[in-house]
């Protein structure tokens, strides 16, 4: 019986054949996956070893580096997958949002819809712990197992960690373009490159709210949470960087109701806003 390295002899009925090999291989390397998704989940990253999940999978540690070279590897691909479901969801609710807003009547303004696409994103940002709680804790064992792996592992995964810090860079070069937002200033990172103001933000932003819910973690506990520090953080942020509190204010209600029917609830929204600030 030939294997998987035999080159198969050139057939219309054999040439499909590298199709379902790979097919298979890639089910088989997803579900090694799902096995360390488990582990890590179970025991953190430090639990997970090639041992480790030989042992879940059932597999001769040997035949687990057909799949993955190394642990650093297994890491790697397991945060890779992890923050392209993350960049998945995220875009497909920006374009919910939008749609949402464009359905409003009366509309929102430019500089209020771009607001509120922000406070929704911080929403959605800060929920991830309960809804997607797999992903989230593993992005943020990462940040704290510094070494895990390896240069250049850690270099696969820095496309995809971009693709998803793209997402809120777009709405906050968005709520500057519609002057929502003051323009920020270029700034030089440590190797005197010149940095986009957008980058700059996203980067204080997206690190702020990780860490505000990494404070849930704290043995001695907080009288708040993580969640509702976030929530005080992008609106100070938002402040700071020169949004209106009015605008803000308007933005922050039509968030709260953009995952809802679109059009009455924005409607609602809009109205309760401007009520208060009368």
């Amino acid at each position: 019986m030939p294997s998987e390295n035999d080159a198969p002899p050139q057939t219309l009925t054999h040439q499909s054949a590298p199709d379902r090999r790979t097919r298979k291989r890639d089910a088989r390397r997803d579900q090694l996956l799902d096995l360390a998704a488990d582990i890590v989940e179970d025991a953190g990253v430090d639990g997970l070893t090639m041992a480790a999940l030989a042992q879940a999978a059932d597999y001769a540690t040997a035949s687990l580096y057909t799949y993955f070279d190394s642990r650093s590897a297994l890491l790697a691909a397991l945060q890779q997958r992890a923050l392209l479901l993350l960049h998945d969801l995220a875009e497909a609710r920006v374009a919910q949002w939008q749609a949402a807003l464009r359905m409003a009547e009366p509309p929102p303004t430019d500089q209020v819809a771009s607001l509120a696409l922000l406070w929704a994103f911080s929403d959605l940002f800060l929920a991830a712990p309960q809804t997607h709680p797999r992903e989230f804790r593993l992005q943020q064992q990462m940040l704290i197992n510094a070494g895990a792996e390896t240069t250049a592992d850690a270099a696969e995964v820095v496309p995809a960690a971009m693709l998803v810090l793209d997402v809120p860079r777009r709405l906050l070069e968005a709520a500057t373009d519609t002057a929502a937002l003051q323009t920020q200033p270029f700034t030089a990172n440590p190797l005197e490159e010149l940095l986009e103001g957008s980058l700059v933000r996203t980067f204080a932003w997206v690190l702020g709210l990780n860490g505000a819910l990494m404070a849930d973690g704290l043995s001695t506990g907080l009288p708040t949470t993580g969640a509702a520090l976030g929530e005080v953080l992008t609106q100070g942020l938002l402040q700071g960087w020169g949004a209106s509190p009015k605008d803000s204010a308007i933005a922050r209600s039509l968030a709260q109701s953009l995952g809802q029917s679109p059009a009455r609830s924005l409607r609602q929204s809009q109205a309760q806003s401007l009520g208060e600030q009368a």
